[in-house]
């Protein structure tokens, strides 16, 4: 018999119909279990009838932070269909590329959005598209679900089934599509029962990421739904709100999580050395940065821990959570690895390296990925590891050190930015011979692009100009922060650029 999951939406509302499933702040909504349980059902009748979706066809979505986005969510996992995030911080000519290779047959967008949504379907050849709206006068997603007579039961799903198509971009510069499925969704809920606490009763998390991203999916939000839990959602990220709501006890926030630079925001409001957590009991981020230590000092002197983890859109995303020891955390220790997932460091030829030696992480376990979206498994899984790129330690206890990564990969305010797309488009800019972009310090993103050129013969290439270049082919966070020019670039032995010679000469104090 293969292993199934059950709805979980079926199962809590009939545990805990009144129980407070979702909350809005900006639309001050709250929706029950028992709510919650009714809207996904007539939406995932109407996908499959109205709409005429078959099980494994694609559902895209363009919106900013909402409770719908949840019920698009289970609703598409419910009628066996898979759910497309796109990035509203992409470029449109970007999100077309991502919509041309999923290929979904409906588009679900907000207000706000609206433009991008239209102009994405219109590229891509979508049809059907589903509009919601603040004002449930005027959203025809809300009068859909009013009006639908049937509810699709929930019952029960083989875990390989894939509910999710998350993109995250590749050292090609070309987007990969990593795939969730029932089975890594919860297996994922059951390691962060483990080593965050989702599972004891009473969870509310608060998610303060974008939605379109595995760190607000993954990371607490459905782990905390799976375990029958209330998960509040802002809009967008306001440090100011996000400390008011976290101090509030009549709220009762018990989990949060985000990137490094939301908890250098938060840390840095007026109220923030009196601020107490009446019902926090996790609140966890990932990445390193300039500000950690500062970061942890400050919340260790308001008498709370805040856990470091690693991990990736690919791997669950968690593979290593850091539970205590702030002494741990000042070192970039990322703690131990979750129970459900196994890990290996290797050197160059896959073999294993001795305790203590660097090596590149692979991984394997439930929680992880079944692969990429049209994308030959075998070229980044040897047998069931996944070959993650990073290069990591363990210490004599098992507890990992996140130390550098074999790509060239950065991460900027939380995105992961890859060279090789940033430099597809640089090149293509007036008076630009070669381009080749590297990562440099920065006090609030952690990490920032840095462009080195070497110009055409006679030619002035600027800053300003590059930026000119790329602002309707990338997204703003992938614009480079600095550019420095070269003669000619440094090669090795293939007549590969050089980026060891680069970063030593200029990874230091940026020029511009």
């Amino acid at each position: 018999m293969k292993p199934w999951v059950r709805d979980w939406i079926a199962y809590h509302s009939a545990r805990h119909p009144d129980a407070p499933a979702l909350t809005s702040v900006e639309r001050g909504l709250t929706i029950s279990w028992g709510e919650l349980e009714k809207r996904v059902g007539r939406l995932a009748h109407l996908l499959r009838t109205r709409f005429g979706l078959q099980p494994g066809e694609r559902v895209a979505m363009i919106a900013e932070n909402d409770t719908r986005i949840f019920e698009l969510q289970f609703a598409c996992m419910r009628a066996g269909l898979i759910l497309v995030p796109l990035s509203w911080r992409l470029a449109i000519g970007e999100m077309v590329t991502l919509a041309q290779d999923a290929a979904p047959r409906i588009i679900f967008y907000d207000m706000v959005w609206r433009d991008a949504g239209d102009a994405v379907a219109d590229a891509v050849g979508i049809e059907q598209r589903v509009l919601w709206n603040d004002d449930l006068s005027d959203s025809p997603y809300d009068a859909l679900i009013a009006e639908a007579g049937e509810a699709m039961p929930g019952g029960v799903h083989d875990e390989d089934e894939i509910t999710h198509i998350l993109y995250t971009s590749g050292t090609t510069g070309l987007p990969k599509g990593a795939l969730c499925s029932h089975g890594t969704l919860k297996h994922h809920a059951l390691n962060a029962a483990q080593v965050s606490r989702l599972a004891e009763r009473g969870g509310h998390h608060l998610n303060i990421v974008p939605l379109f991203h595995a760190g607000a999916l993954n990371t607490m939000s459905n782990p905390m739904l799976y375990w029958g839990g209330h998960v509040t959602t802002t809009r967008r990220f306001d440090p100011a709100v996000t400390l008011k709501l976290l101090t509030d006890p009549a709220i009762g926030i018990t989990h949060l999580c985000g990137v490094l630079q939301m908890y250098e925001l938060i840390t840095a409001q007026p109220d923030f050395d009196a601020a107490t957590f009446p019902a926090l009991r996790t609140a966890l981020f990932g990445g390193w940065g300039p500000k950690t230590v500062w970061v942890h000092q400050k919340w260790q002197d308001r008498g709370f821990f805040l856990q470091l983890a690693y991990g990736s859109t690919e791997q669950g995303p968690n593979v290593s959570v850091l539970e205590e020891g702030r002494e741990l955390a000042l070192k970039n220790c990322s703690g131990h690895i979750v129970p459900g997932t196994d890990l290996r460091l290797v050197d160059a030829e896959g073999h294993d390296v001795a305790r203590g030696q660097i090596g590149e992480i692979w991984t394997r376990g439930p929680a992880i990925t079944p692969g990429y979206w049209n994308r030959p498994r075998e070229d980044y899984f040897t047998g069931d590891w996944f070959r993650t790129g990073d290069c990591g330690r363990q210490d004599e206890a098992g507890r990992l050190y996140i130390v550098d990564r074999l790509r060239e990969v950065y991460r900027s305010g939380g995105e992961n930015i890859y060279p090789a797309e940033v430099e597809l488009i640089l090149a293509q800019a007036p008076g630009v011979r070669e381009v080749a972009v590297i990562a440099v310090a920065d006090e609030r993103w952690g990490e920032v692009g840095m462009a080195i050129v070497e110009p055409l013969p006679g030619a002035t290439v600027t800053l300003d100009g590059l930026l000119a270049h790329a602002a309707d082919r990338l997204a703003r966070f992938k614009h480079p922060k600095y550019i420095a020019t070269i003669d000619e670039m440094p090669r090795n032995a293939t007549l590969k650029i050089d980026r060891s010679t680069l970063k030593k000469t200029f990874g230091g104090a940026p020029a511009v």
